[in-house]
């Protein structure tokens, strides 16, 4: 039997470095503490090339830890590496860490696991004419991939510079593949793409303030028995979660002190907070002001907080006694902030409703 530990995008930078370490040395210590024999890291260990560049030598002494204690790591590059990359990452040298980045494959066999790995790459149209060796029988069979796939995910993939290929279900039946170890997408998911589990393991940290990330951050154990292939999550206490709200301004600038408690009640030491403020305002000043001091407020309680200014100004709603009745009105249907979506709609019909008032009074901006 044999153990694997499957993950990919934890996008190691100089920015991040110290939060991105620690989420490296929890996946090391689930390594040990699972026993693995293997570590597979399917792309974007790094965030880009000159981060691969500053860090792959303490990274690469994080690993060599690891082998001594019987844990080999294979690492293929995902398309981040390749960002501003000036080298051919293939010249690189990551002993004993096993870096393929020689297009367009490399095949080789450990433990009774048979490994197809394969670094990004912009297509992967010419797979059909891989030398590939047939399966051994009782063997199994992992491909090692950082790619999209059109039908686990079709997109968006908002990343225009430095955009994945595609790879085909195809793929995965013409090479036989048990599981497929893919990197590339931060939201965990897995399917069976032409006989294969293809699992994306998500990103074991969260990367930046975006929909995507939200959610536990987690990486896949594997335990293979001949040809059996078990797969469970773990998920990252390190790395805390993406965390987004929408919180309601008054028209006097002040924010919704319920909703801001239970905000603050809800994020952690670790997370990333993402708020959105609506409304419609009379003072523009007061309102970025206001906002700042929200930042700052949950920058103390939270590792980075993000507040975006959404609000329209418009002059005099304030005395509008058509903008106090709506306003009244709305206030008793107002749903829970934890009920989200429906919270959300509330916010959006409240703004939209005072824009349509302040319209009417020709002060909308």
């Amino acid at each position: 039997m044999a153990k694997l530990i499957h993950t990919a995008d934890l996008h190691i930078s100089v920015a991040d470095k110290d939060y991105c370490y620690a989420v490296l040395d929890e996946i090391l210590a689930l390594a040990r503490a699972e026993k693995a024999g293997f570590l597979i890291i399917a792309g974007d260990l790094f965030d880009s090339y000159a981060d691969f560049e500053a860090l792959r030598k303490e990274v690469r002494t994080k690993l060599f830890h690891l082998h001594e204690e019987g844990c080999r790591t294979i690492y293929i590059p995902g398309n981040h590496e390749g960002r501003g990359a000036t080298a051919d990452l293939a010249a690189y040298s990551l002993d004993p860490v096993q870096f393929y980045a020689k297009a367009p494959f490399v095949f080789f066999e450990a433990e009774g696991v048979e490994f197809v790995c394969v670094p990004h790459a912009a297509n992967y149209d010419g797979y059909r004419d891989w030398k590939v060796p047939p399966k051994r029988e009782g063997a199994a069979r992992l491909a090692v991939v950082h790619a999209l796939n059109s039908t686990i995910y079709t997109g968006p993939d908002e990343e225009a510079d430095a955009r994945a290929g595609v790879i085909e279900d195809d793929f995965f039946a013409r090479f036989a593949v048990d599981y497929a170890a893919m990197g590339h997408v931060h939201s965990g998911r897995e399917q069976r793409l032409g006989g294969a589990l293809a699992c994306y393991p998500g990103s074991p940290r969260v990367w930046r303030a975006h929909a995507r990330e939200a959610g536990p951050r987690t990486v896949r154990v594997l335990d293979i028995n001949g040809t059996t292939i078990a797969s469970r999550e773990v998920v990252m206490k390190s790395a805390g979660q993406y965390r987004e709200y929408y919180l309601a301004m008054g028209i006097d600038g002040a924010l919704d002190l319920v909703g801001l408690h239970k905000i603050e009640d809800q994020i952690g030491a670790l997370d990333l907070v993402d708020v959105k403020i609506t409304g419609v305002v009379e003072d523009e000043k007061a309102a970025a002001a206001e906002a700042e001091k929200l930042r700052a407020r949950l920058a103390a309680a939270c590792r980075l907080a993000e507040v975006e200014l959404r609000t329209k100004v418009a002059a005099e709603i304030s005395t509008n006694g058509l903008a106090r009745n709506f306003l009244a009105e709305l206030e008793a249907i107002k749903p829970e902030p934890e009920e989200a979506e429906a919270y959300r709609r509330w916010l959006l019909a409240r703004q939209f409703g005072l824009e349509e008032i302040a319209a009417g009074l020709g002060g909308a901006k």
